[in-house]
């Protein structure tokens, strides 16, 4: 009996602490004004200025070489931004720009603003604007790369262009960078890095696109949660093949290299071979989320000391997506056999697409996935495969002072350090800076982000507006 008063007891103390920290936990409202304001004319002229940027088809494809639509850009970029071009030093690096405005001490490490100027293709229909025209329309810029992500260079570009024509001058070194190749992963940004390495450049923060103001990044959640990526997963791309001696289809063996590889494929998909995990940097951002959250999930992402247990099975319920925080993602995206019906082939293969998890990064994911593989008789062959980023710390101080002015600018939204299940530029940046942060401070509905790489990408005229003058507050009170 003595035994049954003490759980009592103790369940009664589990459930007294848990509704308490829950309590506390809630959100309260900042009333603050923001730090920031625009003018309507400042709105118009920063939509025109994206507008002409995007009238620029600055495709980026694999094995093109052709630089004439960037070149077209930068000359435009060059009647836009006047001042940048005349006082600020220029390097060009096969099209990939970098720009630096010397800071009054040398003895500081400077400041990179950062963005790409290449955008995916915009073949798809359904465009209810041509996504070249860089149409303004219904309070919106519309085209190929109004969020992915001219809105990032514009706004970095006019925060500077602004000033500069003030007057003003940083304390330390401004670096403006932006590549020709980031959507197909290319050596625009490494070839900028190591620039700057060979120059002995080191800087206190590298600033990219990756997150952003965004809605409904958990169901319920009552308020915009501003988005900052410390670290992006590992990226390895295999390549599978399944030999056989081929043969006429009248006639066919069993286990042929179709089906094969539909067997392997079949287990990978469902049995989900990659463990998940709740590591510490997803803990801190489920923890930044918890306050703004509905009671049930607030109650169990403000304990998960206790409710630990509970995140892998609950996550991917309340949103598909989540379980690409919790562990390495496969996705199998192009394959191939046999060229005519009635021939088996004699090579089969499909190409996975990984994204390696912070706990089972490169190594580990692809042993693990080649050992299902060898059970089918397959070979493999690694195309391409990069580690996990560095994580950043968020106790630093351009951590700390990126946060404060989020919540200065943007009062009203919930600031989370972000696990980027992509990749970005970014992270090439990581030989000269410990601080790689990923966010672009602009505001994008559920549909925006949904239409980046897709059809219909527009980005709000107030946005553009609020990122401009959130970039120039950054950089005029960088701390010193």
């Amino acid at each position: 009996m003595i035994i049954l008063y003490i759980v009592l007891a103790v369940i009664a103390v589990l459930a007294a602490v848990v509704l308490i920290r829950t309590a506390m936990w809630k959100n309260k409202p900042n009333t603050n004004k923001s730090v920031i304001s625009y003018t309507p004319e400042e709105e118009k002229k920063y939509a025109r200025f994206l507008s002409e940027m995007i009238k620029c088809p600055t495709v980026s494809l694999r094995g093109n070489t052709d630089l004439t639509e960037f070149h077209k850009l930068h000359k435009v970029m060059k009647e836009l931004f006047p001042l940048i071009d005349e006082r600020l030093e220029k390097t060009e690096l096969e099209g990939n720009l970098l720009y630096r405005w010397k800071g009054k001490r040398s003895d500081l490490d400077g400041v990179l603003l950062m963005g790409h100027q290449d955008v995916v293709t915009a073949d798809e229909s359904g465009w209810i604007h041509d996504p070249f025209s860089g149409d303004i329309a219904d309070g919106k810029v519309h085209g190929r790369g109004a969020m992915d992500c001219k809105c990032t260079v514009m706004a970095e570009w006019a925060a500077v262009e602004e000033l500069l024509a003030e007057g003003w001058q940083p304390e330390r070194d401004i670096y403006l960078a932006c590549s020709v190749n980031e959507e197909i992963g290319g050596t625009g940004a490494p070839m900028t890095a190591k620039y700057l390495q060979d120059k002995g450049v080191r800087l206190a923060l590298v600033m990219d696109e990756g997150g952003a103001i965004v809605q409904n990044v958990v169901p319920g959640m009552a308020a915009d949660c501003a988005a900052v990526g410390i670290v992006e997963k590992g990226y390895i791309d295999i390549k599978f093949t399944a030999k056989s001696s081929g043969g006429h289809s009248s006639t066919p063996p069993r286990n042929n290299p179709m089906a094969r590889l539909a067997a392997f494929m079949n287990e990978v998909e469902t049995k989900r071979p990659f463990k998940k995990t709740l590591t510490p940097t997803v803990r801190v951002m489920l923890e930044a989320c918890a306050p703004y959250l509905s009671f049930p999930l607030r109650l169990i992402l403000s304990n998960l000391w206790l409710f630990k247990p509970l995140v892998g099975p609950v996550m991917p319920k309340i949103a598909p997506a989540a379980e690409a925080f919790l562990a390495t993602t496969c996705v199998f995206t192009m394959c191939g056999g046999s060229r005519t019906p009635n021939v088996i082939p004699d090579e089969a293969y499909v190409i996975a697409n990984l994204r390696s998890s912070i706990h089972q990064d490169t190594d580990e994911s692809i042993e693990i996935i080649t050992k299902i593989a060898k059970k089918y008789n397959l070979e493999y062959e690694i195309i391409r495969r990069e580690k996990v980023s560095d994580i950043v710390d968020i106790n630093s101080m351009e951590f700390s002072y990126l946060k404060k002015c989020v919540k200065e600018c943007f009062p009203e939204t919930c600031f989370v350090p972000y696990y980027i299940t992509g990749g970005t530029d970014c992270r090439k940046y990581q030989s000269v800076s410990a601080n790689c942060l990923r966010f672009t401070p602009v505001r994008m509905t559920n549909e925006q982000e949904k239409a980046m790489h897709a059809v219909n990408e527009s980005i709000n005229t107030d946005a553009i507006s609020e990122g401009v003058k959130f970039y120039k507050y950054f950089l005029k009170n960088f701390p010193v």
